[in-house]
């Protein structure tokens, strides 16, 4: 079960978002390409995906990320094949809403940095 408003995950049983107060649908719908999203990271390191969308996910930040299947068939890693972290070349692309972009660049940052990213606040 899923809250179509912050796009978090429920257990079945589970009917109303605790945060949103809306009711829960079985499947989210696509993120609407047609969106205002921006970019707020970008990575060449597959096995960075898991953890940014984690830090995402934590802050119930909807994101949609760009280029992901490219780098599953060639996972080159952080600095393999020559391919740079600046855009030029093979990368995954994280969007998110414009209004939440600065929140999720700071949540990012450390990783961007090459930093273990902040622990979630307890609330």
């Amino acid at each position: 079960m899923y809250c179509p408003d912050c796009r978090a995950e429920y257990r079945e049983g589970i009917e109303t978002c605790p945060d949103c107060e809306v009711r829960l649908v079985v499947e989210l719908p696509p993120v609407d390409p047609d969106a205002d999203l921006v970019p707020v990271f970008e990575t060449a390191d597959v096995s960075l995906l898991p953890v940014v969308e984690s830090v995402l996910d934590s802050a119930r930040i909807p994101y949609l990320v760009q280029g992901e299947e490219a780098l599953s068939v060639l996972p080159v890693g952080r600095w393999g094949a020559g391919i740079s972290q600046s855009g030029r070349g093979l990368a995954a692309t994280i969007r998110v809403e414009k209004g939440r972009a600065e929140e999720a660049e700071e949540l990012l940052r450390p990783l961007a940095e090459g930093e273990s990213p902040p622990e979630p606040e307890e609330g």
